[in-house]
């Protein structure tokens, strides 16, 4: 007898579940705001939950993607320097805690609210990028001319990134 023909077989199964099948869906858990507020993207989480946002929307108002919020509030990534005005515009107000008394407080406050790298600013100050990282961890002074521009530039920021909340 010869093998049967492959093509005129038919396998057909049908499958009975004995068993009752009940799906059960979960609600997601609550979303819990962070506990402190240690990063950038906690106080963006906070912001975002309080005020009912999802991420794609905070996405869209700080132009950037999506999945950059997501590992922000994760703590997978921290924001770069360009995105740090719209941060802080979206948080209305100024999210890090470093002390701003000093020069090298105010030109780092400023650096991070107008979004300049170390090489952006220099240029605005007409010196390099390692003369502004410089002064920013007090290695070396400015000129007292160059503390009047900051100064000046730093005491042009809105009111509410300049007062100290207490």
């Amino acid at each position: 007898m010869s093998p049967p023909d492959s093509a005129n077989i038919h396998h057909c199964m049908v499958v009975r579940s004995i068993l009752p099948y009940r799906k059960v869906v979960r609600k997601p858990p609550r979303v819990l705001f962070p506990k402190s507020l240690d990063t950038l993207g906690d106080h963006v989480r906070t912001a975002r939950l309080q005020r009912g946002l999802l991420q794609r929307d905070v996405a869209k108002i700080v132009n950037v993607s999506e999945d950059s919020v997501t590992y922000w509030e994760n703590g997978r990534a921290i924001p770069q320097i360009q995105h740090y005005p719209l941060i802080i515009a979206f948080l209305g107000y100024y999210p890090f805690t470093h002390e701003t008394d000093s020069i090298a407080g105010k030109l780092k406050q400023l650096r991070f609210c107008l979004g300049y790298s170390y090489e952006q600013c220099g240029e605005v100050f007409v010196v390099n990028a390692s003369t502004i990282r410089a002064w920013e961890l007090c290695h070396n002074l400015p000129s007292k001319s160059k503390q009047s521009l900051i100064q000046a530039r730093w005491r042009s920021l809105p009111d509410f990134l300049t007062k100290k909340t207490t």
